[in-house]
């Protein structure tokens, strides 16, 4: 059975251990003659109080486990819609994750609640934002879902060809420059709402520049690599060097190109990296990188802050620079053959290999393109931002998944 069956009729049952505003009481006693339970996407989203109880939409705690509401509304955040609420047990099963109700008490019910991630799929990369289906079963499809909202199939007009053919590409009201897609960083055929008379022949030189240039061009707080726009349109964005050992954090450059150039990127803040302390530069003699980077690694203190202490971090793990650590972190260690830390895999079947950016011999799933193609490119049985490697919370993270 689809969760989207199983949770129309969930909404209709009473919600154990929290008030439901359709039965405030819990009595079972029915609703208004003529009236329609609120538990679809339909009936939530149609500025209606179908079961005439005084609330229309997210402000019914029937629609709260259907639909995604604003935090401003009594679905938002408040646990059970404001209402009282027991707290009955985790989200942690395909059971409690299908049974619309908020069993942990945090606001948040089944597939919209984060700790139900695993038994409800995903839908955050160009494959899945369009295909037509519900793939998280949040009940919003592609575009419509927030989660594919920086996916490129959703990025609307914001194409340098987009943003001068006189069309309304995403169909918002607005044509070409005067769509705020396309005053973005490396749209360069408009200058704000005002169309610049650029030539194809010279868009590529010159996104190239705007994406390279260390310039906050339209004043969003993001440039360069990290600006979505330049992600999209420009191709040395899509795998950008790292900058996750010594050398990389004391050259002066922004290597991975995403504004932060040394200290100032959070990843030359991370464990094993002896030339930072925070954001802070040290001087360290490029021959001692590894007998410092050792030091941090062997110390049994947590540097970074991360709760990982030492070779429990991937900051040490997966350093080159670092050799206390029993691992697979360089080339040559990842191409020998050898299990060098023990843990039962080689090579680049070890994550140690195939999700450490300082690691150039194994297929991966790193650049924006890999992680937004739908194809899972490393083999791991994990696709674009379900793969570690793509995923935010990984070291070797890619755009893609931002």
């Amino acid at each position: 059975m689809r969760l989207g069956t199983i949770l129309l009729l969930a909404a209709a049952m009473t919600a154990v251990g929290c008030n439901d505003r359709n039965d405030p009481d819990d009595s079972g006693t029915p609703l208004p003659d003529g009236a329609t339970v609120e538990n679809t996407v339909d009936l939530c989203s149609n500025g209606t109080d179908d079961d005439g109880d005084g609330d229309a939409d997210c402000n019914d705690t029937g629609c709260c486990s259907v639909v995604t509401c604003d935090p401003s509304t009594a679905c938002g955040r408040m646990p059970d819609g404001g209402g009282d609420c027991t707290p009955s047990g985790a989200e942690d099963s395909v059971a409690a994750c299908t049974d619309g109700v908020d069993n942990d008490c945090n606001g948040f019910f089944d597939c919209r609640d984060f700790a139900c991630s695993a038994f409800c799929g995903a839908e955050n990369s160009n494959g899945t934002c369009n295909d037509g289906e519900d793939n998280d079963m949040d009940g919003f499809v592609d575009c419509d879902d927030r989660d594919c909202e920086e996916r490129i199939v959703c990025a609307g007009e914001a194409t340098n060809a987009n943003c001068s053919d006189g069309m309304d590409n995403d169909e918002d009201g607005m044509t070409d420059c005067m769509d705020e897609d396309c005053q973005a960083e490396a749209i360069v055929v408009c200058d704000g709402t005002t169309p610049t008379g650029v030539t194809e022949d010279m868009w590529a030189a010159m996104v190239m520049t705007r994406c390279t240039n260390g310039t906050d061009d339209n004043g969003n707080t993001r440039f360069d690599c990290g600006e979505f726009s330049c992600l999209w349109n420009y191709e040395g964005c899509e795998a950008p060097p790292a900058e996750r050992f010594n050398a990389a954090c004391a050259d002066g450059v922004d290597n991975d190109m995403d504004g932060f150039t040394d200290c100032e990127d959070p990843a030359c803040q991370a464990e094993g990296i002896a030339v930072c302390d925070g954001t802070t530069p040290v001087a360290v003699d490029p021959g001692d990188y590894g007998t410092a980077s050792d030091a941090e690694c062997s110390n049994s203190v947590n540097e970074d802050g991360n709760g990982f202490t030492d070779c429990m971090d991937f900051g040490c793990s997966q350093n080159p620079d670092v050799t206390v650590c029993p691992g697979e972190n360089s080339n040559e260690l990842c191409s020998d053959g050898m299990d060098n830390d023990d843990n039962g895999f080689t090579d680049c079947m070890d994550f140690g290999c195939s999700q450490n950016a300082a690691v150039t011999v194994c297929m991966t799933e790193r650049s924006y393109a890999a992680c937004s193609d739908g194809m899972d490119n490393d083999g791991n049985g994990f696709t674009d931002c379900d793969d570690f490697s793509c995923a935010p919370m990984s070291g070797s993270r890619s755009p893609a998944c931002f």
